[in-house]
């Protein structure tokens, strides 16, 4: 049996890591997954790097520089070019804040994306024939070490072994975009009527054929709503075989 984490906004927990061991990036303590964000001047682009343990997904937050914004949307194959040339492929979401800054919400399902990160200086992001940005970034390898130490820890205090989950050669990867099975109707109806929002955190156990067999959210705090209506629509997914090495 294999066990998928999944880290599902609904808005805002804490993580229980320490502080990163670095200058320019502190964690997000809004987020129950290991999330990083980084400092910057005031105008200047911002990222924020969130990696959910036992997921392999690596999401990123960017918001742009003041100046003309990019049109809002949603695309599942967008393609993000790092510096050594190779591509990946990210579902992103375009929106803009109250003070006019184009924000890019990219979620990345190949695990190799966070290790090429280091060894970048900018992000080409484009979605069909139009080019949409490029982002300047700098991510110090030792910053993807200290998020490799997180997920171990945190993977631990949700009773998964961190050893077990890197010893495999291939994780229980989602055969679909798992978010794109959500609707505005599963939102909790009385969450939704007093305007409460979550961060739940659900663990899945899947068996050798993909299929779900047991679901739980396992984050804390949460109304108890948000992990039923997550599972009645996550019990239906399916996963890619895990393959040990």
């Amino acid at each position: 049996m294999i066990t998928a984490v999944l880290a599902l906004v609904f808005s805002a927990q804490a993580s229980a890591a320490e502080p990163a061991n670095t200058e320019t990036w502190e964690w997000d303590s809004r987020l129950p997954t290991c999330a990083l964000k980084q400092h910057v001047p005031a105008g200047a682009e911002e990222v924020m790097i969130e990696r959910t343990p036992g997921g392999e997904e690596t999401q990123l937050l960017v918001t742009l520089q003041p100046g003309p914004t990019l049109d809002k949307g949603h695309a599942l194959d967008a393609v993000v070019k790092v510096d050594s040339g190779r591509a990946f492929l990210a579902d992103i979401t375009l929106s803009v804040d109250g003070d006019s800054r184009s924000k890019l919400y990219l979620d990345f399902s190949d695990p190799a994306f966070i290790d090429n990160l280091p060894a970048t200086a900018a992000l080409s992001i484009s979605y069909g024939k139009n080019k949409i940005v490029r982002v300047p970034i700098h991510v110090p390898a030792k910053l993807v070490a200290t998020l490799r130490e997180c997920e171990d820890t945190t993977m631990g205090e949700w009773g998964i072994d961190p050893l077990a989950w890197r010893s495999l050669r291939s994780r229980p990867l989602p055969a679909e975009h798992v978010k794109e099975r959500f609707r505005d109707l599963d939102y909790p109806a009385d969450a939704l009527a007093a305007n409460v929002e979550a961060d739940a955190v659900i663990r899945l156990d899947v068996a050798p054929n993909g299929s779900v067999t047991d679901c739980g959210m396992i984050n804390p705090g949460v109304p108890k709503p948000f992990g039923v209506a997550s599972c009645n629509v996550l019990k239906g997914a399916k996963f890619k075989r895990a393959t040990a090495r």
